[in-house]
């Protein structure tokens, strides 16, 4: 078991992406009066009906403290107080109508965490390390802010996959957090498996079976429907947890890449030509109806349509080499005296974008060339891309270049903190491995 090892290699990466997209949404609107009233209007209706909800968990549900399940509370306030966490999240039950769930959420200003009557009577059936296991997770979502990341990254649950992709890698990351603050592996693998069967079945349930589901059940369908989650499958869930907790475990379960791909293809190939169906049928619809419109009406002037110009971040020539890492052409531009530390609207550097691709030998001829290794973008820094994508070599290459792996990206996290390294010894000792 690595602590270091707790935080989902693509947790990150998802989180960056959906920053990115979500500021351009928060400039485009600032910039106009429409954009900004939309914008506003939608933040409203989310809030409102946020509001609303937890409103009535609050009045309706059973609050849990030191005069209400006093034993629990008391498991909530230990775990709290272990996860660095300054104060215990305001903690309700509600009546589940036999639904096995748990949330982190947060209620003007305040951490609150929810947790269904049919998972916190675990702690009334023998089930304690199970309910410390769940409410561990929700802590966790706390924890690393993932409410806030949520609510700052809003716009970006508006592309398909991205968002679901994100809550994925958090997921995991929460369930690493919780197996590791209760020390208990078969505990945690044993809470999520009562999601799947219930809470009378779930001790019942062979687990070398339900885990070589990964590769019995992969196919198209099964991977759609994971991709369009925001949960991971949960053997998926287990076998992190296992390997987690028991790096030298002998579990090996994959997906069928052939099968999820031929499922995959025959199901948008069946959409796409569904789609080609109903475009051509609307097409010969709409040309017979033409014909029997009038000159005057078919003739009408199409002066509603307009152009819109490609967005420009203002990226120059180096890093039009860098991000498609065209070694020729960047060295030709460095040769002529390109500048190094020029930077794009969004203040990355050629340096940067070689980065972001893990382009070891672009980013090679940059520092040799002097470019520097500490240039912080409004997202990130050149170290912190590299171990954010766990590549060792790429952060071996920069902090031989003089790269600061106490330096903290623009949300406030060093190179340090995410390997969880006290010291920069402690960093390089990472390096190495």
């Amino acid at each position: 078991m690595n602590q270091q090892r707790i935080k989902s290699e693509r947790e990150t990466v998802y989180f960056i992406l959906s920053i990115i997209f979500s500021v351009m949404v928060y400039i485009a609107a600032a910039v106009s009066i429409v954009g900004i009233g939309i914008a506003l209007a939608v933040l409203a209706v989310v809030l409102f009906m946020n509001a609303l909800m937890l409103g009535s968990i609050r009045g309706n549900g059973v609050r849990v403290s030191e005069r209400q399940f006093a034993d629990v509370y008391e498991r909530a306030a230990v775990l709290s107080r272990e996860m660095g966490l300054k104060k215990v999240p305001d903690f309700f039950v509600i009546q589940s109508e036999g639904a096995l769930n748990a949330f982190a959420t947060r209620f003007f200003g305040r951490n609150m965490i929810v947790v269904y009557s049919e998972v916190f009577e675990l702690a009334r059936q023998n089930g304690q390390e199970e309910l410390d296991f769940i409410i561990a997770h929700e802590l966790a979502h706390i924890k690393r802010n993932h409410v806030w990341k949520n609510i700052l990254t809003l716009p970006a649950q508006f592309i398909p996959f991205l968002s679901q992709a994100y809550s994925r890698s958090c997921e995991y990351t929460c369930d690493r957090e919780a197996a590791y603050q209760i020390r208990d592996a078969e505990a945690a693998k044993r809470a999520l498996t009562l999601l799947g069967v219930g809470k009378v079945m779930y001790r019942e349930v062979n687990e070398d079976a339900y885990l070589e589901q990964i590769h019995s059940e992969s196919n198209g369908a099964v991977w759609l429907s994971e991709i369009l989650s925001t949960h991971p499958l949960l053997p998926k869930r287990i076998l992190s947890v296992e390997r987690f907790m028991n790096p030298d475990t002998g579990y090996t379960y994959s997906q069928q890449p052939g099968r999820i791909v031929l499922g995959a293809g025959l199901l948008f190939g069946g959409l796409a030509g569904a789609y080609i169906a109903v475009i051509v049928t609307l097409t010969l619809a709409g040309v017979v109806f033409a014909s029997l419109l009038p000159d005057d009406v078919t003739s009408a002037e199409n002066t509603m349509y307009e152009e819109f110009e490609d967005t420009d971040i203002g990226a120059t020539p180096l890093m039009n080499a860098a991000a498609i890492g065209d070694i020729d052409e960047a060295a030709s531009l460095i040769n002529a005296g390109a500048d190094l530390e020029e930077t794009d609207d969004e203040g990355t550097t050629a340096l940067l974008y070689a980065a972001y691709n893990g382009d070891a030998q672009m980013l090679s001829l940059l520092l040799e060339a002097g470019a520097d290794p500490n240039h912080s973008d409004d997202y990130s820094t050149p170290l912190m891309a590299a171990v954010s994508y766990d590549d060792r070599e790429l952060a071996a290459l920069l902090t031989t270049y003089g790269a600061d792996p106490a330096m903290a990206d623009p949300y406030g996290e060093t190179p340090m903190d995410y390997v969880g390294a006290a010291d920069e010894e402690e960093f390089f000792d990472w390096v190495k491995e």
